[in-house]
């Protein structure tokens, strides 16, 4: 039955190289979300997509790191009810994200970071925490919220100097 027995992520680098002393991201099983690893000792850290080979970066290569949602309530525009019926036809899915933002509700939240990848090229790492719909005031946004926060924290800690 080892099939689905959870293989050890350290064998997917090498030792000399890199060691896992944090998991940042540890993603759920059939998934296509990387795991995201650290080695605080090389002050490094690894992305790593099941079945592919790491990349690992320095941590002089983490630019910036921010919290985004979807369906921020300031974000949408006041419209009169003629200009909410031709949005309503002209773009159906739009118009049910913004009455979402309009109730208070999330539609989605997730961690960017930006990443030196080479000498003139910054990449985008998206981290999603939830893509499914829920209200801010609940639990449960506090719950990713803090998911969130600890992964923003986890790259913010790598842009500070050794100690």
């Amino acid at each position: 039955m080892g099939l689905f027995k959870k293989k050890n992520p350290q064998d997917a680098f090498d030792p000399d190289v890199f060691t896992i002393t944090d998991t940042i991201l540890d993603p759920p099983r059939f998934t296509f979300l990387p795991a995201i690893y650290q080695d605080a000792t090389r002050r490094k850290w690894a992305v790593h997509q099941r079945g592919g080979e790491p990349k690992i970066f320095d941590y002089a290569d983490v630019l910036q790191c921010e919290i985004v949602e979807t369906g921020n309530p300031e974000d949408v525009p006041e419209v009169s009810k003629r200009e909410l019926a031709q949005q309503i036809l002209i773009n159906p899915a739009q118009a049910t994200k913004n009455n979402a933002a309009k109730r208070n509700i999330c539609l989605g939240m997730g961690v960017i970071v930006a990443v030196q990848t080479g000498e003139d090229e910054i990449s985008k790492l998206e981290i999603p925490v939830t893509a499914g719909e829920v209200k801010r005031d609940s639990g449960l946004y506090r719950s990713y919220r803090n998911v969130a926060e600890q992964i923003k924290e986890a790259f913010d800690a790598m842009g500070r100097p050794e100690q």
